[in-house]
């Protein structure tokens, strides 16, 4: 293909200026085959990626993927790190097993190289994602279905196939001098929300389980002092969509809980920090006690390879439904063995697994242990670790609230804890009790000094409640007037009108109420008119 010029007019340039060019003679020179790629093409966008086409003669298509510029969450320097990373990954898994994955022909992590742009050029997933064989249908009814059930069944027998890949170390795979090694641990934990930037954390490789979560915990703890915390309120999650029976009332919900978090700008203020500097410090110890569980999996420790994000749009499928290809292996990386053995959260459910996907997968891993399943394989407990596989509710949970993936931390930790601890141990007396230690409060003290000004809080809500109705905006403030009541950090504000020894907690159930109450209050007015 001849130099383009004019390439403004192009939407492949898109999101770079690259030189199509030398692609098509990298890939032309690569299969021994003459290659076109099409210039008025759109890319395609990831999280963290672009995508385009080339074209053989033969009808045969590749993917040339490259980092998107400039991402707000992730620095230069990460970005060529995850880009060594996955090519390494999806090389040694086309080596070592049968796991179907992109077969990688040529990657370069810098820009100084033909193409002028980091790259992987890599072979093109055949079938359809499930995201588009189901993207359009109600995925709930989908889950008894025997599609389901076979995709299912097929990731836990790619999970037993994952359980055998070993490494000595937790962290990710890197190549070098034609070797395959274990580096610094690239986990969305790590890396993501700009977690990257923090110093004092540290990021492998690591020896231990220990050393891992410890890591990860503080991560979290200096992400609640330091960065945007965006959505996370832990006290007051954000209304799933899950808990209405349709869009707009859900919305509604949403509506009311923006203008509550937005009275005092709760989610960045120093009070909603250090409730997740608290839940991070008891983690280590939850950990520690279900960790009993765990115990025994694998002697020898070793820590087995793991996809980082199993969603719908990662896994391809044909027209029977056998998984064809399982892509993005960026931020994969070791991990102790029961973080390998989590279902994918379908549907694309951030807080609570439905059983009947556990079922599908924890029965997939099992058949793939087959007349093994009593024996010792790999210096693996296969009996343990069928009990993981099927017992993955705690894992599923610390995964995702340690990696800020959810928007109801809350009931992540509530079901960690509870897995821990008798019911009548009370998660809300606990806050409570460790809101009012003189640590809490001048770590409080601290991070205050860093919240906005009593003024500037005062015209953020100004101008929010500009846009709200009143009727929302006096509830906000008549909430966070009953949130405040008993203790909290602040110590001029310790003697409350109550004496509950409980911290306030507007869950799902507050929101529904609410909406309930202003329905019948606006019917008893259309009657009365």
């Amino acid at each position: 293909m001849d130099q383009v010029t004019g390439k403004d007019k192009f939407p492949i340039f898109q999101y770079s200026d690259f030189d199509v060019s030398a692609l098509c003679q990298l890939a032309g020179k690569t299969r021994k085959l003459a290659c076109t790629c099409d210039l008025n093409q759109r890319p395609m966008r990831g999280g963290f990626n672009w995508a385009v086409f080339v074209s053989f003669v033969d009808g045969i298509q590749w993917v040339l993927r490259s980092p998107a510029y400039n991402h707000p969450d992730l620095s230069e320097r990460s970005v060529v790190k995850l880009l060594l990373s996955e090519a390494a990954t999806l090389r040694y898994l086309k080596i070592y097993t049968d796991i179907p994955v992109p077969d990688v022909y040529s990657y370069c992590a810098y820009a100084n190289n033909p193409i002028r742009i980091p790259y992987i050029l890599m072979s093109k997933a055949q079938g359809e994602s499930l995201n588009t064989m189901w993207g359009k249908d109600d995925l709930h009814g989908r889950l008894d279905s025997l599609e389901m059930n076979k995709v299912m069944s097929q990731l836990g027998q790619i999970t037993w196939d994952l359980a055998q890949v070993r490494f000595p170390l937790i962290g990710s795979l890197f190549e070098e001098n034609g070797a395959f090694v274990v580096g610094e641990c690239l986990s969305k934990r790590h890396i993501q929300h700009k977690r990257h930037s923090l110093g004092g954390i540290p990021r492998g490789p690591f020896d231990s389980e220990s050393e891992f979560y410890l890591s990860l915990i503080v991560a979290l703890i200096k992400h609640a002092e330091m960065l945007p915390l965006g959505h996370h309120c832990f006290a007051a999650p954000v209304p799933s969509r899950n808990d209405y029976p349709n869009k707009d009332l859900w919305q509604c919900a949403r509506n009311l809980w923006n203008q509550f978090v937005t009275i005092g700008q709760k989610v960045d203020g120093a009070a909603n920090r250090v409730d997740y500097v608290i839940a991070a410090h008891v983690l280590n110890h939850l950990i520690s006690q279900y960790g009993r569980n765990w115990s025994g999996v694998t002697c020898p420790v070793s820590f087995p390879l793991c996809h980082p994000d199993l969603t719908m749009s990662n896994i391809f499928v044909d027209d029977q439904y056998k998984i064809t290809c399982i892509i993005d292996w960026a931020f994969a990386t070791t991990v102790p063995f029961p973080l390998l053995l989590l279902p994918p959260g379908f549907p694309q459910s951030r807080h609570r697994l439905d059983e009947r996907v556990c079922l599908g997968f924890g029965d997939g891993f099992q058949d793939a242990a087959g007349p093994n399943e009593h024996n010792i394989i790999a210096g693996m407990s296969v009996p343990k670790a069928i009990q993981c596989a099927k017992n993955s509710q705690f894992a599923w949970c610390l995964s995702r609230f340690l990696a800020f993936d959810s928007t109801d931390d809350i009931s992540l930790f509530r079901t960690m804890w509870e897995s821990v601890y008798p019911s009548d141990h009370k998660l809300e007396s606990y806050f409570f009790s460790q809101r009012a230690l003189p640590y809490y409060r001048k770590l409080y003290g601290k991070i205050r000094e860093e919240d906005l000004t009593e003024s500037q809080i005062k015209k953020s809500e100004s101008d929010h409640s500009a846009k709200s109705l009143t009727f929302e905006v006096s509830l906000a403030r008549h909430l966070t007037m009953i949130s405040d009541w008993g203790f909290n950090y602040d110590p001029f504000k310790l003697s409350g009108l109550r004496d509950t020894e409980q911290i306030f907690i507007t869950e799902g159930r507050v929101w529904q109420w609410i909406l309930k109450f202003k329905r019948q209050h606006r019917d008893r007015i259309g009657i009365e008119e």
